[in-house]
């Protein structure tokens, strides 16, 4: 029964919106209380490991909580996840948006594979994702996303 699990998790048929797992499929939750909209450059060379950014957040209701100074960012191909987001070494910060409003935070994507042993992204094209995660003060971590964008590995 072990082997199953593993094949089954391997598959990615049980991936679920939202979810990011390098090597599984993914798709886009419904939108939330926050949309996001990115701004990156649409190419970097390939001998490169990241490529900066910045996400704008805006809210469709009024948002407060905790949140990370940044946003993080992470790369698909061919509806597989190939990178995944890279370490913040920030604390949580206090985020509080009213609904209209609207702000900027950094956002660094990885160019390096997420497979193990690693190593640089094949030339080609990508979809970039942003995520940006508000816990808020009354309740579990709410998630948003926002993309795809092109990204082209040159």
């Amino acid at each position: 029964m072990g082997s199953e699990a593993s094949e089954t998790e391997q598959s990615g048929a049980a991936s679920r919106a939202g979810e990011v797992a390098c090597g599984r499929p993914f798709r886009l939750p419904p939108p939330g209380a926050l949309r996001l909209a990115a701004r990156f450059a649409q190419g970097a060379p390939a001998d490169r490991q990241i490529v900066n950014g910045t996400v704008r957040i805006t809210a469709e209701e009024a948002v407060s909580g905790v949140a990370a100074a940044g946003a993080d960012a992470f790369l698909v191909r061919a509806g597989r996840v190939v990178t995944t987001a890279l370490p913040q070494d920030a604390v949580g910060v206090r985020f509080a948006l009213a609904a209209g409003e609207t702000t900027s935070v950094p956002a660094t994507a990885s160019l390096v594979s997420c497979e193990p042993g690693g190593g640089p992204l094949p030339r080609g094209d990508y979809e970039l994702y942003a995520q940006f995660v508000v816990t808020p003060d009354d309740g579990p971590p709410a998630p948003a996303f926002g993309g795809p964008w092109p990204l082209r590995v040159r």
